[in-house]
């Protein structure tokens, strides 16, 4: 029996979730609104569900841009017509759910409210409003099913919906307890939202809802309410001292007090709410933000504009559920199982999803079948592996394949191609590519000095000879030429000095990197009295009289007054894969694999589709979660058009997402312009590699100074201050960055990444007050460290 690989431990991260749906509805459908909400009203996560209104031609933009953002797993059609809810579920990628089937199927991995929620007192439920009762109180509190048992109270009283709202205490708020982000790009704290809804509105029902469903769940203070008008508020007893003490305990991190929006009412019946409820016009510029140390709290007389809209404030990348760590023992050949304790507590049987995430998944395009190798229920959702459990226990053990690189791009060519193996060439690299890292390539004059060592071989000769005599060179040069190259009994081998292409600087290291590689070997030259040939005799086979391999006779190493030199030449695998054209190809992997190490390439695969068509590329494979596939050229003049669109046409049929463009040589503007053209055409991002990128002119950079030390030290701080007050959460690869940054560049040690880690998760704001009192030293030691240089220059 094969037994599993064990590749050691592995930190991962998951989060759990509902699963959560839109609801399509029919223009200025009041009942689709009504049914819309008390439906979401019974989710865990149904305050956070839009509902969205179709007509013939599918979606306004702004209806569809709170689709896509909600990051829903399905659509449910109330109330629209049927074909156009298709059509819309198919440009989205989203699946059509009817009504009559919310509890199968994509969306049913949820909840009620009831078993997410803890309750301190249940003789004081949550309160919810009468499905046929006004509009904006069923958008304010949501509502209840009556064939259903839900811990609710249906409220008559108009003044309720308001006081509640202050109190986070509805019903349609229950729904996001235990309901959070892992991570949200967020605005900072915003002004309170209050929209105002005359005669019942459903536009202002509706523009409340789904702002309010992408408001940040628990990330930033964002206050939203939805009021009627003056008539009806200002006969609420003591409500505007109540919205003025909630006013009043929000610290100054924003302008205005507040935003007063509405779709029904007049720009004078806007300003009565705003004089009942005690507020004072401002032209100040408005602003959102986070500030450390917060400042103090707003004081009366508190203001508003009516002139903001807050849908940008809420149009913000997030990615919901609540999240965990824990360790993973992984296994390279079999299933790895995942342990751990689920971070949201349930009352009851209850559905979720949970995103997984961390080291052994790293890499991965986010491709279905890549999901379904890890595990065959998983599904990608925003790059994390999403799987769905009906119901959710207290402790989950999931197993799991991780899957390797090379297994990933296997299945990637199988997904794209009928048949496809790696080509002749590609057998070559692949194998070179194991005897030793290729990386070295990249090193100063190494692959100057493999490409100067490569043996000539005829083809090559005849058109150096055609161009020579082209030329009118006289028939000694043709001849020299012919002896320099050798012909094609015997590899090519140079010393140090005829290195022409190599720096003079870089000559020797270059060379010896090739012998460590096991890709050359050092020799000395052997020069024959008797038949004038000269032979490659290696070190390890000198002798005190050398033998000339032709005619036999006694030789010398090396004829002539100068002193004997080594000499240096391919093996003649290595001499062999050169020739083939290889190490440009190993080259570009190497600088690929240097910019994103979660990376895997095939060096030259031969593939053949469905169709019979049959083609060759030199590169693909998987870029740090991405599938790139592209053509290397050794003279980028072999772009030309035609070139161009065959190697696009053929990284968009293997199912990339990059196409690559890569040459030894320079790549000319015009040639990148149309490579450009034609991989927009055809949905492909384009990554193009030159001379600049591959060869870059070696120096050695100077040694770092203090003041270096110094700026680097106030950029990350810098850095790590703008993360403390953003008040997000900071992950590791953050910290990791910002360690990176304060060492110039150098990679931080794991230790010191988790103890920074923990001091900004668990000393936030002590941390905050420290980094400001830091950059003001920082500060004023640059200050004194440039004025000492100053002096320090002018007494030299």
């Amino acid at each position: 029996m094969k037994s599993s690989r064990y590749l050691g431990q592995a930190a991962m991260e998951a989060a759990v979730l509902p699963s959560r749906a839109a609801y399509l509805i029919a223009v200025g459908s009041e009942g689709g609104f009504r049914v819309a909400v008390t439906v979401a009203s019974s989710r865990w996560g149904g305050m956070t569900e839009p509902i969205v209104e179709v007509s013939a031609s599918g979606l306004s933009e702004h209806h569809e841009q709170a689709v896509r953002i909600a990051g829903v797993e399905a659509l449910v059609n109330v109330d629209a017509d049927p074909q156009a809810a298709e059509e819309i579920g198919e440009s989205l990628g989203l699946t059509v759910v009817a009504l009559a089937d919310i509890r199968k199927d994509a969306v049913a991995f949820t909840c009620s409210p009831d078993e997410v929620r803890e309750f301190t007192d249940r003789s004081y439920p949550p309160i919810a409003a009468s499905p046929d009762g006004p509009l904006w109180q069923l958008a304010v509190a949501g509502g209840v099913d009556p064939g259903r048992d839900e811990h609710a109270r249906v409220s008559e009283r108009e003044d309720e919906f308001g006081r509640y709202q202050l109190q986070n205490d509805t019903r349609i708020q229950g729904t996001v307890e235990q309901f959070g982000e892992y991570r949200s790009t967020t605005p900072g704290h915003t002004p309170l939202v209050l929209w105002v809804a005359e005669e019942d509105g459903l536009a202002d029902s509706l523009g409340f809802w789904n702002t309010r469903a992408l408001r940040p769940v628990d990330t930033i203070d964002m206050p939203m309410l939805l009021l009627p008008g003056a008539d009806a508020v200002k006969h609420w007893m003591q409500f505007p001292q109540q919205v003025a003490h909630l006013l009043g305990a929000r610290p100054g991190q924003f302008e205005p007090d507040v935003v007063l929006v509405s779709r029904s009412a007049s720009p004078e019946q806007v300003l009565e709410l705003a004089s009942v409820l005690g507020l004072d016009a401002t032209n100040e510029e408005p602003r959102a933000g986070v500030r450390i140390p917060a400042p103090p709290a707003r004081t009366a007389p508190f203001t508003f504009r009516t002139d903001l809209d807050p849908w940008h404030w809420v149009t913000l990348e997030r990615h919901y559920g609540v999240p965990t760590s824990f360790d993973v023992q992984v296994f390279a050949d079999g299933p790895s199982t995942l342990r751990f304790t689920p971070p949201v507590r349930f009352n009851g049987q209850a559905g979720a999803l949970v995103r997984f995430w961390g080291e052994p998944l790293l890499g991965l395009p986010a491709r279905r079948s890549l999901a379904r190798l890890v595990h065959p229920d998983a599904q990608w959702r925003n790059g994390k592996l999403q799987l769905a459990f009906l119901p959710i226990s207290h402790q989950l053990a999931v197993q799991m394949t991780f899957v390797l690189l090379p297994q990933a791009t296997e299945q990637l060519l199988d997904d794209a191609t009928a048949m496809h193996q790696l080509s002749s060439a590609g057998r070559l690299g692949a194998a070179l590519s194991e005897r030793a890292d290729s990386s070295a390539l990249l090193e100063p004059g190494v692959y100057e000095a493999a490409i100067a060592l490569t043996t000539p071989r005829s083809k090559e000769l005849m058109k150096r000879l055609q161009e020579l005599r082209a030329d009118g060179s006289p028939d000694a040069d043709l001849a020299e030429l012919a002896a320099t190259w050798g012909g094609r009994s015997e590899r090519r081998y140079l010393p140090a000095d005829k290195l022409n292409n190599v720096g003079v600087e870089d000559r020797a290291a270059a060379l010896e990197r090739l012998c460590a590689l096991g890709w050359a070997e050092r020799g000395l030259e052997s020069t024959c009295p008797s038949c004038a040939s000269r032979s490659f005799v290696p070190l390890n086979q000198t002798s005190g009289s050398p033998q000339c391999p032709g005619c036999g006779a006694v030789s010398a190493y090396q004829s002539g007054s100068a002193p004997t030199a080594v000499q240096y030449r391919l093996d003649s695998f290595t001499d062999r894969a050169s020739d083939n054209g290889l190490l440009p190809h190993l080259l570009v992997i190497a600088e690929l694999c240097r910019r994103k190490p979660r990376s895997h390439f095939l060096p030259g695969t031969d593939v053949t589709f469905n169709d019979g068509v049959q083609e060759e590329v030199d590169i693909f494979g998987i870029w740090d979660g991405k599938v790139l596939s592209g053509e290397v050229k050794t003279s980028a003049s072999e772009f030309n058009e035609a070139q161009l669109r065959r190697d696009v046409a053929l990284s968009q049929r293997l199912g990339a997402d990059i196409h690559l463009l890569a040459s030894v040589a320079p790549v000319a503007e015009e040639i990148r312009d149309t490579a450009r053209k034609l991989c927009k055409a055809a949905g492909l991002e384009l990554e193009v590699l030159d001379q600049a990128d591959l060869r870059p002119p070696s120096h050695k950079a100077a040694p770092a100074t203090a003041a270096d030390g110094l700026g680097w030290l106030r950029t990350a701080t810098t850095d790590l201050v703008a993360l403390v007050e953003n008040g997000t959460p900071i992950n590791r690869g953050q910290v990791a960055q910002i360690l990176k940054t304060a060492s110039g560049g150098g990679a931080p040690v794991p230790g010191h990444i988790a103890a920074l880690f923990w001091a900004m998760s668990e000393r936030r704001d002590e941390a905050a007050k420290l980094l400001h009192r830091l950059l003001s030293t920082l500060d004023t030691a640059i200050r004194e460290h440039n004025a000492t240089e100053e002096l320090a220059g002018r007494s030299r």
